[in-house]
C-alpha cells in the first residue's frame, strides 16, 4: 500500500553510541546524532519512509488480571485504588483469571454433589467480590473481558483429596490433583455449561435440579478455555481438544444457543509449537468446533535479579521468542488462517521471585520490564498478532498485616502494591493503548547495518540458534583472521573474548575453513559445532577481521554500539508517530541536525511522551519539544508524535 503523493516523507536518523531516534511530518529527509557516556561508536542511521507502509495493525494491547489477596478489598486497604488504576486503562481484551492456587476465589464447586442428601456445594460467595470488582472496572465501562476460570474442580478426577483452604487468602500450589477419569470430560463441561448460565443468564439447575439464581447477566462476548494445561492433571494434547470440544459445545447449548461467545484455546506456557499446531489444525477437533483464538504466554528471565546490567538480558530473550512467533504465524496461516493469536500473558519472572521473603529489586526493573513489552509490541504486530497482554495487574511479596503470607510474583505486578498505584509497567501499557490500536499503518522503519574494522558477532544460546555472518564491506577484501570462535558458554566482550567452561574444541578450526579467503560467510550455530555440554545455552561468538578496511557481523556483539528501537506508524487519524525503546542499561541523548522545518511554519516542533525511572508511578512526562534534542534514560519508552 502506498501513500498519496502529498504525505510522502523520509526520516533519516543517525545514532552515535547509545541512541534513541526521532521523526517528524518533513516533506525532505533530516538527521540525527546520538551520543552516550560510554565510549563513542560508529554512526548508525535509523530510516523511516512514510510511504512505504508495510502492515496493518489489529493488535490490541492489553493485561491480565490475576485473583489475588492484593485484590481483596475485605483485607486488602490498596484493593479499590488497584481496581481504580485498571479501569484508567482503558484497556479491551482484558483477561480474567482466578486461578489454581485461590481455590475458594475460582472454584464454584468444591465439594462432589451428594447423592444421599441431594445437596451440592454451588457457592459464589468468595467469587463474586474480586470478580464484580474487576467487571466493573471493564465490562461495566464498555470495554472487552477475556473470563478464564481455568481451575477445574479436584473432585472430578482421579483423587480421594479434594481438599482446599478455608480462607479464600490461603495459597495452595498442590489444589490441582489427581489425572482424568472416564468421566471427567462429561463432568468438567457439565460444569462450565453451569457456570456460564449462571454468568450470562443469571440462574442454571445443579445435579439435583435445583434452581440457583442471582447471577450477573453478563453480555459475555469472550471465553478462554482452561490455563497453562501442558501436564495439568496429566493433560496431553488430545485430552486438551477432547475437554475443549466438550466444554465449547456444553457452554453452547447451555448459555450460547446463538454462538456469539468466542472462545480462546489453549493458554499454553510458553509457546510450544507442537501443542498450538494440535490445537489450530481442524481435523483434531469435532465438526463445528470454532478456533476463533489460540493463546500461549511469554515470560523473560535474567541470571540477576537486582543487577540492571542483566535486565538488558529481556530482550535476547523476547528476541527468541520473535523467532517462534514467527513460526507460529506461518502455522496459522497453514492449519487455521481465520484463528487470531493472543499472546495473553507477557512479562518478566525474576529469579527467586515466589521465595518467602524476596530480594528487593531496583525501581529501574519496573522500566526494563516496560520496554521489553513495548519492543515486542512493535515486532508482533507486525507479525500479526491480534492480542498482547501484560501480565499482570496485580502482584506482591508477602504482607501479612493484610493476610497476604506467601508471595505472588512481585516482579510481574503493574501496580505498586503498597499504593496500588501504576508503576513504570502500567504506564508504558497506558501509554500504547492511548497511542496506538488496530487499523493504524506501520511503515518502513530500518537501521542500515555500520561496518567495523573488528567483525564481532554473537548468536545467543538463549533465543535459539541462527547463524553468525560475516562479511567485508570492500569488494576486493577478504577474512583474512579468524581471531576468535567458540561454540559452547564464551564470555567477555568484543576485542577480549574468553572460552568459557563449555567449548566445542574444534570451534576455531570449523569457522577457519568456512570463512578464510572468503570476502562472507555464515555458519549457523547448532549442529555444525556437535553439543559439547548437553543441556546447556549455547552461544557462538567469532571475531575475524578483513584483509582490507571494514566489514559486518551479524548478529552484532558491540557492547557500546547503539541499541535502541524503533517503529513508524500512521495512526487512523493520519497523525505521524514514532515508538522508541532504548534497549540498554545507560542514557542516551540524542540531537536532530536537520536543515529542513516544518513547512507550516518553519519550525520544529513535536510533542515527546516518555516513561523512565524518573515517572515512576506517575504518567508519561509529556513536553512540546521546540529544541531538536533529548535525552532518554535507561529503558526508556517514548512516543514521538508530529
Amino acid at each position: 500500500m502506498k501513500m498519496p503523493p502529498s504525505r510522502v516523507c523520509f526520516i533519516f536518523v543517525v545514532l552515535f553510541g547509545i541512541g534513541c531516534v526521532l521523526g517528524t511530518d518533513l516533506h525532505r529527509p533530516f538527521t540525527a546524532t546520538a551520543t552516550s557516556h560510554k565510549q563513542q561508536q560508529l554512526y548508525q542511521q535509523i530510516v523511516v519512509n512514510w510511504e512505504d507502509i508495510i502492515a496493518l495493525s489489529n493488535t490490541t494491547t492489553t493485561l491480565q488480571v490475576v485473583a489475588n489477596p492484593l485484590l481483596n478489598e475485605k483485607t486488602c486497604p490498596v484493593a479499590a485504588r488497584a481496581f481504580e488504576s485498571l479501569a484508567a486503562l482503558n484497556a479491551d481484551m482484558v483477561r480474567y483469571v482466578p486461578w489454581f492456587p485461590y481455590p475458594k476465589v475460582g472454584v464454584a464447586e468444591l465439594d462432589p454433589p451428594n447423592y444421599s442428601t441431594k445437596a451440592t456445594s454451588w457457592n459464589f460467595e468468595d467469587i463474586t467480590p474480586q470478580l464484580f470488582a474487576f467487571m466493573n472496572a471493564t465490562y461495566g465501562n464498555g470495554h472487552t473481558v477475556v473470563p478464564n476460570f481455568s481451575t477445574q474442580p479436584t473432585w472430578m478426577y482421579d483423587t480421594n483429596d479434594w481438599s482446599y483452604p478455608t480462607d479464600p487468602n490461603t495459597c495452595d500450589f498442590q489444589y490441582p490433583r489427581g489425572n482424568a477419569n472416564a468421566n471427567t470430560t462429561e463432568l468438567v463441561a457439565a460444569y462450565y455449561a453451569r457456570l456460564l448460565s449462571w454468568l450470562v443468564k443469571g440462574e442454571f439447575d445443579d445435579e439435583f435440579g435445583v434452581r440457583h439464581t442471582g447471577g450477573p447477566k453478563y453480555n459475555l462476548t469472550h471465553w478462554e478455555v482452561f490455563n497453562e494445561p501442558q501436564g495439568c492433571h496429566g493433560l496431553t494434547m488430545e485430552g486438551y481438544n477432547e475437554q475443549y470440544d466438550a466444554v465449547v459445545t456444553a457452554i453452547r447449548e447451555a448459555a450460547d444457543p446463538e454462538h456469539r461467545i468466542k472462545f480462546v484455546g489453549l493458554a499454553a506456557s510458553g509457546s510450544p509449537l507442537d501443542w498450538i499446531s494440535y490445537f489450530l489444525d481442524p481435523n483434531n477437533h469435532k465438526a463445528g468446533i470454532p478456533r476463533d483464538y489460540v493463546s500461549f504466554h511469554f515470560y523473560a528471565n535474567c541470571p540477576n535479579r537486582t543487577d540492571p546490567q542483566n535486565y538488558e538480558n529481556f530482550f535476547v530473550e523476547a528476541d527468541g521468542f520473535l523467532l517462534q512467533a514467527h513460526q507460529i504465524a506461518s502455522v496459522r496461516a497453514s492449519l487455521s488462517p481465520g484463528t487470531k493469536i493472543s499472546c495473553d500473558e507477557m512479562g518478566v519472572i525474576l529469579p527467586d521471585d515466589n521465595v518467602a521473603s524476596p530480594v528487593p529489586f531496583p525501581k529501574v526493573y519496573w522500566n526494563a520490564a516496560g520496554a521489553m513489552y513495548a519492543y515486542l509490541v512493535g515486532e508482533l504486530t507486525k507479525v500479526g498478532f491480534e492480542v498482547l497482554g501484560q501480565s499482570q495487574l496485580a502482584g506482591t511479596p508477602p504482607q501479612p498485616q493484610w493476610d497476604i503470607h506467601e508471595s505472588q510474583y512481585p516482579s510481574v505486578s503493574l501496580l505498586d502494591w503498597t499504593t496500588g498505584e501504576g508503576n513504570g509497567r502500567y504506564w508504558v501499557l497506558k501509554m500504547l493503548i492511548e497511542e496506538f490500536g488496530p487499523g493504524d499503518h506501520l511503515v518502513n522503519t530500518s537501521i542500515p547495518i555500520e561496518t567495523h574494522s573488528t567483525l564481532c558477532a554473537k548468536v545467543d544460546g538463549h533465543s535459539g540458534y541462527a547463524n553468525v555472518s560475516l562479511s567485508c564491506a570492500d569488494e576486493n577484501a577478504v577474512i583474512n583472521s579468524i581471531d576468535f570462535a567458540s561454540f559452547g558458554t564464551p564470555t567477555g566482550i568484543c576485542g577480549n573474548y574468553s572460552i568459557g567452561s563449555c567449548n566445542s574444541a574444534n570451534s576455531s578450526s570449523i569457522v577457519k575453513q568456512m570463512c578464510i579467503g572468503k570476502r562472507s560467510c555464515s555458519i549457523l550455530s547448532y549442529p555444525t559445532f556437535g553439543d559439547p555440554c548437553y543441556g546447556v545455552f549455547k552461544s557462538l561468538v567469532v571475531q575475524a577481521t578483513c584483509s582490507d578496511g571494514n566489514g559486518i557481523a551479524m548478529p552484532p556483539d558491540y557492547s557500546s554500539d547503539v541499541d535502541v528501537y524503533a517503529q513508524g506508524y500512521i495512526t487512523k487519524d493520519g497523525t505521524k508517530k514514532i515508538l522508541i525503546v532504548n534497549k540498554k542499561y545507560a542514557n542516551a541523548t540524542v540531537t536532530l541536525a536537520t536543515s529542513y522545518v516544518h513547512p507550516s511554519n518553519d519550525a520544529f516542533h513535536a510533542t515527546l511522551r516518555v516513561v523512565d525511572e524518573a515517572t515512576q508511578t506517575r504518567p508519561p512526562r509529556t513536553s512540546f519539544i521546540s529544541s531538536p534534542t533529548i535525552t532518554l534514560a535507561p529503558f526508556a519508552v517514548a512516543v514521538v508524535i508530529f
